[in-house]
């Protein structure tokens, strides 16, 4: 498991040099998002529980809910398999349209004293009711670090996860972000993030690439109730 440490290091280091490299033309956004969820560990293997959110985005005007039921097994301790189904309602500009997303997760992970890291590969389905013939697919792969401190029960950590289009054949988007939790108490749990998100070799409906990129920055403040 100690390859799994080395593996981080150099993918989370990697990812910062090619994310920082000169890109298209950028689009900034700024999108506040609030989140609870609700979880229960019914054992050492079974965890579920549900979230949900809402973000706000000035420009473009954009208001949307999700709602996403979880589910995880964990067979062994270095290894855990999840599955979700997010609902995700968008108001744009005053137009307004349903995303329905179907995900599974494997998960790998390995802690060192206070230390954690870990690694996910994720498959998502995406479909809405703007074309529902047309459905998104996602390979989706993230690195994650994160440090215990627990005198004060805070753990601050990072990620880096790209995404892999399966119908393109490339990578369109990838996503940084920095995040602090702060467990209040046994079950109460406070978090917040800072997302930083660039999406990339982007096209229209008729398939024709865009010049503009589009940076995502998004502030997440997340509270949990463990059951």
């Amino acid at each position: 498991m100690k390859q799994i440490f080395k593996i981080t290091i150099v993918a989370l280091t990697l990812s910062f040099v090619v994310s920082s490299s000169v890109k298209a033309q950028t689009e900034k956004r700024y999108i506040f998002n609030l989140a609870s969820a609700i979880e229960k560990e019914f054992n050492d293997y079974l965890t579920a529980g549900f979230e949900l959110e809402g973000e706000i985005c000035p420009e473009p005007s954009t208001k949307t809910v999700m709602f996403k039921p979880v589910v995880e097994f964990s067979p062994i301790q270095y290894l855990s398999f999840e599955a979700e189904y997010r609902f995700k309602a968008e108001n744009e500009e005053g137009e307004s349209a349903w995303q329905r997303r179907f995900g599974i997760a494997a998960k790998g992970k390995y802690a060192f004293n206070h230390l954690k890291l870990s690694t996910r590969l994720k498959y998502c389905l995406y479909s809405d009711d703007y074309d529902e013939d047309t459905k998104e697919q996602y390979f989706r792969t993230r690195f994650q670090a994160q440090y215990k401190i627990k005198p004060i029960k805070l753990t601050p950590y990072i990620s880096y996860e790209w995404f892999y289009n399966i119908p393109r054949g490339l990578v369109d988007r990838d996503r940084w972000t920095f995040g602090v939790e702060k467990k209040l108490n046994k079950r109460n749990t406070l978090g917040f993030e800072y997302q930083c998100e660039e999406r990339f070799n982007r096209t229209n409906a008729k398939r024709t690439k865009l010049k503009n990129d589009i940076a995502e920055n998004t502030f997440p403040i997340t509270y949990k109730f463990e059951l």
